[in-house]
């Protein structure tokens, strides 16, 4: 119930938070969730000792309510600053901040568990300064789009406005136009996929090590922390591969995500079928690595295409893929407890399992390479008039982003000044 509370309360609110980071920005429900959480965090420990179970239920679901700002304005504020040129990269920078997390999280803990003097508490306390520090730097070194940056320069600004498709326009969300978009379908079929694969690896590979190869993979931090290395590594790897093959114009933007996703999500499933496969402990190690680590491609794939096909709105569509795909990730359980059940020492009934999932895993990556799109959408610029922005649609037909020219020779004449 405690761990369902979190669930609950991150996939109601993925949606509203989506229309709140495009309505206010993405900066202001990000410091509601730091916030939020730290708070929590630190007093956490004394929780149950006043409300018992029913009182970390509560907890956790306003933490789940809260942290399901993240995804949704994070990609609102890359709409806004990462011009298509650093695309890739500016995104893998971001997101490797999760594997980044966790593999300090999992040896600290560690740490601080075993301490006689600090125990368990001390994570929590350790997690809510560490939330509320970033509060403070995001909220002081923070802005939610380039034009609102107090130092940005004129010459920067322009870059960013000349190779990008957003503005700071408030426009209504045009979520019929989304919903009938075969593109966005395709990246959400993607994301559930590619969430189903990622959980299994998170939280079931550790129990088949643990009962079919015999390795305690949660007490050992460095096995526990060498696929997330690997994942932090390649990601960053990828962002920068597909930025300079773009630049070079080798390869098209909707090659590279079909590319990237492939990789991210059809080769690190054959990986995760060839370790359910093996006996040594070396090779499944290593199978492992690979098909975490692999999945990473998927941060320049279906993860980023959302800021291809509509910047203006990439916050609203993350909202409803991660929606979606959360949902679906429910189906990871009822896998383990159908197939596999009581015998957890079955490494057939684990085969079967991790058959499944990879299959999965690419026949979703199907659907994405089918569908996916890498320009710009006409209904980026959608507003109160749907039709007021035809100039801005013409503009976008041309060259595939969005120019001002007025505001353009404003920038231009500052840079010279």
């Amino acid at each position: 119930m405690i761990m369902f509370s979190f669930f609950v309360g991150y996939t109601t609110m993925m949606l509203p938070m989506g229309i709140i980071a495009q309505r206010y920005g993405g900066k202001v429900p990000i410091l509601v969730a730091l916030a939020v959480n730290g708070v929590i965090s630190i007093l956490q420990p004394w929780v149950p000792l006043y409300a018992g179970w029913f009182g970390m239920c509560v907890c956790r679901l306003l933490q789940g309510m809260t942290q399901a700002a993240f995804y949704p304005s994070i990609h609102t504020i890359l709409g806004k600053w990462a011009p298509l040129s650093e695309r890739g990269r500016l995104t893998t920078y971001v997101y490797t901040g999760a594997q980044f997390g966790t593999v300090m999280i999992f040896q600290i803990s560690g740490l601080f568990a075993g301490s006689p003097r600090l125990g368990w508490p001390a994570i929590f306390w350790f997690c809510g300064i560490l939330s509320l520090m970033c509060f403070g730097l995001y909220y002081k070194l923070g802005s939610a789009t380039p034009q609102d940056h107090p130092n940005i320069s004129a010459e920067e600004l322009l870059h960013i406005i000349g190779d990008g498709s957003a503005d700071v326009k408030k426009r209504k969300t045009p979520w019929k136009h989304i919903l009938m978009s075969t593109a966005v379908w395709g990246l959400v079929v993607a994301h559930s996929g590619s969430i189903v694969g990622h959980l299994m690896m998170l939280t079931q590979t550790p129990t088949y090590m643990s009962n079919v190869l015999g390795i305690d993979i949660k007490r050992n931090g460095v096995y526990s922390s060498l696929p997330y290395i690997a994942m932090y590594a390649l990601s960053i790897s990828f962002g920068h591969i597909s930025d300079k093959v773009h630049a070079r114009k080798m390869i098209s933007i909707t090659n590279i995500r079909r590319i990237a996703n492939t990789i991210g999500m059809a080769v690190s499933g054959i990986f995760l079928i060839a370790f359910g496969f093996v006996t040594n402990t070396t090779l499944a190690v290593i199978f492992l690595i690979l098909g975490v680590g692999l999945h990473s491609g998927v941060h320049v794939g279906f993860h980023i295409n959302q800021l291809d096909l509509a910047p203006n709105f990439a916050g609203p569509i993350m909202a409803l893929g991660n929606m979606i795909a959360n949902l679906v990730c429910l189906t990871v359980p009822v896998l383990v407890s159908n197939i596999v059940g009581n015998d957890v020492t079955n490494q057939q009934r684990w085969q079967i399992l991790f058959i499944v999932v990879a299959s999965f895993q690419i026949l979703t990556n199907g659907v994405f390479v089918i569908f996916v799109k890498g320009k710009v959408q006409p209904w980026n610029f959608y507003g109160d008039d749907e039709h007021e922005n035809d100039a801005d649609t013409c503009m976008l037909e041309e060259k595939n982003k969005l120019v001002v020219p007025e505001m353009k020779s404003s920038y231009e004449k500052q840079i010279k000044t």
